[in-house]
């Protein structure tokens, strides 16, 4: 997957990457999501197509429009907040469209109670904010761990 790339997730699917909404099989934009991979919650979550955005593909047969469009997406660097994010989609000849939290999925949630749904895939990889979120793991030494350390240091180098 490459940013830039359209993509259609089924109900009940992870996320594989970050991705701003542009369609869903609900007439309105919405869909639920769980993010208990994310932040441990279990209850679902709205998120929601951009209203301009919803209008323009909303009536397109076979969501052929999406399949053509042109413009780009400006948005933040990628960052480790998941409740936040940025951005805005141009399309061309249009003016701009504020995108928000709200109308991105993240990697690592599930697709819960909708159908289905189509997204721009917009960070991949490491830059998905769930992996810059991940550290490495800490060792972790109890004080009789450290004791028994330092004493066999001693024996060996007297």
């Amino acid at each position: 997957m490459k940013p830039g790339q359209l993509i259609k997730i089924e109900e009940d699917e992870p996320i594989p990457c970050d991705c701003v909404l542009l369609g869903s099989s609900d007439s309105k934009g919405c869909i639920y999501i769980e993010t208990k991979n994310l932040d441990g919650e279990t209850n679902l979550k709205n998120k929601y197509v951009h209203k301009d955005i919803n209008a323009k593909f909303a009536s397109s047969p076979n969501n052929q429009e999406m399949h053509n469009m042109q413009g780009r997406v400006f948005c933040e660097a990628p960052n480790n907040a998941i409740y936040k994010f940025e951005g805005q989609m141009i399309f061309e000849g249009e003016s701009e469209i504020p995108l928000g939290a709200d109308n991105i999925i993240l990697r690592g949630s599930t697709l819960r109670n909708t159908e289905f749904c189509y997204g721009l895939v917009v960070f991949t990889g490491h830059d998905t904010k769930i992996m810059m979120n991940s550290m490495a793991a800490k060792y972790k030494f109890s004080g009789l761990e450290i004791y028994t350390n330092y004493a066999i240091a001693v024996v060996l180098l007297t």
